[in-house]
């Protein structure tokens, strides 16, 4: 069977020729599925087979425990999933080229058994796939709440932080204050668009389970701060950079990539306004950010 799914206005077809599944109903992936009639960006073909040995090549980046690992082998680049240096066997490894527009995924048994979610890409697979093909010069996801603002045109605003920063609270500020929609409470993906930006809600949420299958032009950006009261202090350019990339998932073990994503963000913050947002956890944090909005 063939899905093919919408991230961030990145089309993946997934063909699964041995299988058949669906997303459940409340699955957040389920709203990002796409019909197939437009061509992919990323093709990608599943393989079910015997259990996994440890890819060859050179070691880019691994994981504590080895979780994921990414090896690079010739142009290709292998993403490893399973903890076998913690005595767990290897469950799922996909191999892409260097272009990330065409690879394969290879499952083994381990990675089918009752309690493994169906779907081939599954977290962390997608986000980083997602990750290394935004970083060759088409965007970048950032730790951030992103809110879909009511108007012609819709604007969106970007609330950018650490877990624990407030993300999720004020994903849920929003919600109930009403009026907005929310893109997603924990994880943006941020693309040029024209002589602006664009953000997309993704399928990979935080603690109030927040995914929005929408994209809006990109119009401020708050790097989130607790605090005694509701304050909105503007940033400059060097300052909004820095709080940007430490709350960037950047292929930072990619030269070419890391290159990019700093020079887009550093335009970014330049052609949108950034403020810290220091806020209290209630209603009167919704408010403040409405009666200051430009």
């Amino acid at each position: 069977m063939n899905v093919d799914l919408s991230i961030g206005g990145v089309r993946i077809r997934v063909r699964d020729p041995s299988r058949e599944w669906r997303f459940a109903p409340l699955d957040p992936h389920a709203a990002f599925v796409v019909n197939g009639r437009a061509e992919p960006d990323i093709t990608l073909d599943v393989r079910h087979g015997d259990s996994l040995r440890p890819p060859e090549g050179d070691l880019v980046y691994s994981t504590e425990g080895g979780l994921w690992n990414l090896h690079r082998l010739g142009g290709d680049l292998v993403f490893s999933l399973g903890a076998p240096a913690e005595g767990g066997a290897l469950h799922r490894v996909a191999i892409l080229d260097g272009a990330l527009i065409r690879g394969e995924v290879c499952i083994a048994p381990e990675g089918d058994r009752p309690g493994f979610h169906p779907y081939p890409l599954r977290y962390p697979l997608d986000e980083l796939i997602l990750i290394n093909h935004l970083a060759r010069r088409r965007g970048t996801i950032v730790h951030a709440c992103g809110v879909l603002l009511p108007g012609d045109p819709r604007r969106g605003w970007l609330f950018v932080g650490k877990s624990g920063a407030g993300k999720s609270t004020l994903s849920r500020l929003w919600r109930e204050a009403g009026g907005a929609e929310i893109l997603s409470d924990d994880r943006i993906i941020v693309r040029p668009d024209g002589d602006g930006f664009r953000i997309f809600g993704t399928p990979w949420h935080g603690d109030e389970r927040v995914s929005l299958a929408a994209a809006a032009p990109l119009s401020r950006i708050f790097l989130l701060a607790h605090g005694a009261r509701n304050r909105i202090v503007p940033l400059g350019p060097e300052e909004a950079l820095e709080g940007l990339l430490l709350n960037c998932f950047a292929p930072f073990y990619d030269r070419a990539g890391m290159e990019w994503t700093v020079d887009f963000l550093n335009t970014l913050v330049r052609g949108v306004p950034v403020a810290q947002f220091e806020f209290v956890p209630d209603g009167s944090a919704i408010r403040h950010l409405r009666e200051a909005r430009p």
